[in-house]
């Protein structure tokens, strides 16, 4: 079930026309009814201002449940409990992420990049955005592999923290935009604080294993899901 088809199952759900349902929100006559499987962040953003219980992680992901349980407790107070917010994430293309990494910190530059939709935690900190895979360093043949192509859900996180270890028990994936590697994504393997040095790998055995200081990071960026587009 794609988006669209999720976006029919709530319009039903409501008991609502698709006309009907078209006129409420804002959007154009025959949107719902129209071939295309994808709904684009706006209108998603148009739904959800007018139909506040529907869960946007669910229309978009199709995880958890359609209709949101509400999120402000029974006392009556305002603390919000597992609530989901819906951000744009900028979308850096394969081809675009050599001028990303010269413009990393311009605003300008980055407003005028496409985005995607991404359903995230209501705490979460640091900013969100999407990197296109593109090569096949994290490709081993496994059911778990990143695959040119691939859209990688990321989170920015600070490496510039001497005190955060950004290795646990298990390896973790990064984007890590490189002052003179450029962008790569890789696992972070081991991680010496006192030398302020991370140890990153490849599943893919025909990429060696690498020593990085993290002064000459850029920006380093957890990845936290990955979207597949099949043809």
């Amino acid at each position: 079930m794609n988006t669209k088809d999720r976006l029919k199952k709530f319009v039903e759900y409501k008991g609502l026309g698709r006309n009907r349902f078209e006129d409420l929100v804002g959007i154009s006559s025959g949107y719902i009814s129209a071939k295309s499987p994808s709904v684009g962040s706006e209108i998603i953003e148009k739904i959800v201002n007018v139909f506040h219980d529907l869960n946007i992680e669910w229309l978009v992901t199709g995880k958890g449940k359609m209709i949101n349980t509400p999120y402000f407790q029974e006392t009556g107070t305002t603390e919000r409990s597992n609530y989901k917010k819906l951000v744009y994430a900028p979308l850096i293309g394969r081809h675009a992420q050599t001028e990303y990494i010269n413009r990393l910190n311009d605003k300008s530059y980055i407003d005028t990049l496409p985005t995607l939709p991404v359903v995230t935690e209501s705490e979460s900190k640091g900013s969100y955005i999407c990197f296109e895979m593109r090569d096949d360093s994290m490709n081993d043949g496994s059911d778990s592999s990143y695959n040119p192509g691939d859209i990688l859900i990321c989170r920015e996180t600070d490496c510039t923290n001497r005190q955060r270890k950004l290795y646990f028990n298990k390896p973790k994936s990064f984007v890590i935009v490189h002052a003179n590697e450029g962008i790569t994504v890789r696992q972070i393997t081991s991680h010496d604080i006192e030398k302020d040095t991370v140890v990153v790998h490849s599943p893919n055995p025909m990429y060696d294993d690498s020593l990085i200081r993290l002064q000459d990071v850029k920006k380093l960026f957890i990845i936290l899901e990955l979207q597949r587009i099949v043809n």
